[in-house]
């Protein structure tokens, strides 16, 4: 491979969801606030051939990627997710038949400079998901204390 090669790699940082089983108080979004970092948008049009999303006013394609690796058991009770949804093109029409999700999703951070995120996913107001979000391992110090961080807000 010639120095010119070089640049057609591109490098993807794949983040990682983890998922906990603590259950969130009904007033989470009031105990977490003032880690609030950004309130997203959007608009999940799903069809028989995978999910449809507008990325930067462009419509494109997901389709679900399931992993089979198998995740070891951690002291946290925190599971990682071997699931994601792989964007496969950009496309110009949506399928007749479909049905469309408003989400809105909370990120949160403990820091700045915080590799991990706490998401909260709400439609029509009523949390549907939630769950930490970051490119590091579960193994990963940082994350580890990050996560127990934002558990301990729960209790």
């Amino acid at each position: 491979m010639g120095l010119n090669s070089l640049s057609e790699i591109i490098i993807i940082i794949i983040k990682m969801r983890y998922y906990t089983e603590t259950k969130l108080p009904s007033n989470i979004l009031y105990l977490c606030k003032s880690y609030l970092n950004t309130t997203v948008d959007e608009q999940w049009i799903l069809t028989c051939e995978g999910l449809y999303k507008y990325v930067n006013n462009q419509l494109h394609k997901f389709k679900l990627w399931l992993s089979e690796n198998e995740f070891p058991s951690n002291d946290l009770n925190i599971k990682a997710s071997n699931m994601r949804w792989i964007k496969t093109e950009t496309v110009y029409k949506i399928p007749t038949q479909h049905a469309i999700l408003n989400i809105t999703k909370h990120i949160y951070k403990l820091h700045p400079k915080s590799n991990t995120l706490f998401i909260i996913e709400l439609i029509n107001d009523k949390i549907q998901d939630y769950y930490f979000e970051s490119k590091e391992e579960l193994e990963n110090h940082s994350l580890k204390e990050d996560i127990n961080s934002f558990l301990s807000l729960l209790n």
